[in-house]
């Protein structure tokens, strides 16, 4: 099972209260020091916040790698009434189970779509290239694993043909932004870090951190902090800001963790 590379950070929006000058400089200024903060922090932070969305185009059980993992006896004449095992071992977010239900219990979630990443929003879901409405599905989580649940009484496709184009009849696609929603500290965070961006392009006076080891001048000492020294460190120099870098990547990662499946294939990215 593969995963997409991070796209970069989408829909990150910035809270500038504490920048009292925002609206004074022009939107060339803000819309640069947006970006530029926004695209450090994402950086920073591991890219673990509101990526770009992707288009996930899911595969059901019956064309995957087969009907996965069984044991002996399988497919045994007399062995049991209905000619095979009278239970099915299959793999469930990483561990080993047996299915022997009957009735309305099933191995499979046939009204579920787990996710190969994490999830911080679903833009939209098609199938046979018709949109859904939101209301027909919501996002869960179980066993730590994000998962789309159908609640409109109808289910998902178990099959979708990856030959025909992600509008076409017979395909099934997900658009959603991977990683995590941000968080209001991060909104805060990512404001004040591009208010101090905007006053150094307008030539003002700011926080970020200058080529400067010490001064003394007039019995005053001045210390500037190195911001080579402060990159080095995955930090940015201002102490509110890197007071959230820290809380929320204290490891310094460059991007989240990630753990790929060999026993079973969910499907393709676009």
């Amino acid at each position: 099972m593969t995963t997409p590379e991070p796209p970069g950070p989408c829909e990150w929006p910035i809270d500038t209260s504490c920048c009292p000058d925002w609206d004074t400089y022009s939107d060339e200024v803000k819309t640069r020091a947006t970006t530029f903060a926004v695209g450090i922090l994402d950086a920073l932070t591991g890219r673990q916040f509101a990526q770009c969305p992707v288009n996930y185009r899911p595969c059901g059980p019956k064309c995957g790698t087969g009907p996965g993992y069984m044991s002996w006896p399988v497919g045994t004449p007399g062995v049991s009434a209905g000619g095979g095992p009278w239970m099915l071992p299959y793999v469930d977010a990483g561990v080993w189970r047996n299915c022997g239900c009957s009735g309305g219990c099933s191995c499979g979630m046939s009204c579920e779509v787990p996710f190969p990443t994490s999830v911080a929003s679903v833009t939209s879901v098609t199938v046979d290239g018709l949109e859904l409405n939101p209301s027909a599905y919501r996002l869960d989580s179980w066993r730590g694993i994000p998962r789309l649940v159908r609640i409109d009484g109808q289910c998902w496709p178990q099959c979708q043909d990856m030959n025909v184009g992600p509008t076409e009849e017979g395909s099934f696609v997900i658009t959603y932004q991977p990683g995590r929603p941000l968080p209001a500290a991060g909104r805060i965070a990512a404001g004040e870090y591009a208010c101090e961006i905007a006053k150094a392009c307008v030539g003002t006076e700011c926080a970020l951190p200058q080529q400067m080891a010490s001064l003394s001048r007039a019995g005053v000492d001045i210390q500037m902090v190195d911001p080579t020294t402060v990159a080095e460190e995955g930090l940015t120099g201002i102490q509110n800001v890197d007071l959230w870098i820290r809380s929320v990547n204290p490891a310094r990662r460059a991007q989240r963790s990630r753990v790929a499946s060999v026993d079973r294939y969910r499907g393709r990215f676009s």
